[in-house]
This record gives C-alpha cells, sequence and structure tokens, in this order.
C-alpha cells in the first residue's frame, strides 16, 4: 500500500503466504510479485543492496536480502521517528 513501510510490507506478505495455499506456484514469481509491487524508490533500494538486479540472484538470496533489508528499515525507522 502507498506509504506503507518495507518492513510492514514484507511482514504482510510473508503472512498471506503461510495463510494461503501456494498450488504449486513457483516461488520465483512471489519474489517478483513482491519486487513489482514496490514503489520505484524502493526497488532501487533493493537492487542497490542487491548489487546488481534482485530478480538475478537465487531465490533464497533474494528471500534473505528482503529480510535483512526489511529488518534494517524497520529499526531505522523505530530509531529515527
Amino acid at each position: 500500500m502507498e506509504g506503507e513501510s518495507l518492513y510492514e510490507a514484507w511482514e504482510i506478505f510473508k503472512e498471506l503466504q503461510r495463510e494461503c495455499p501456494h498450488h504449486g506456484i513457483p516461488d520465483r514469481l512471489f519474489v517478483q510479485t513482491f519486487y513489482n509491487g514496490l514503489e520505484q524508490l524502493m526497488k532501487i533500494s533493493i537492487n542497490a543492496a542487491a548489487e546488481r538486479n534482485l530478480m538475478a540472484k537465487p531465490i533464497n538470496e533474494a528471500n534473505q536480502l528482503f529480510e535483512e533489508v526489511a529488518s534494517n528499515n524497520y529499526h531505522w525507522r523505530n530509531e529515527g521517528g
């Protein structure tokens, strides 16, 4: 949603994945769907953290990157305001 932090969006996304059956949908499609829903500035930040295009990374590395960046986003937000 507009104005939502990466941390909030990632936590909601993971909760939806836990609650809904996947019906054989590849994990890469979930990561791509989440990434495509991000605002442009957040995509730029994610790609910078990935040191290249996020979607070029293996799926486990992409998920780990989202975890790390979302966690940093959460801590920064709590410390900064």
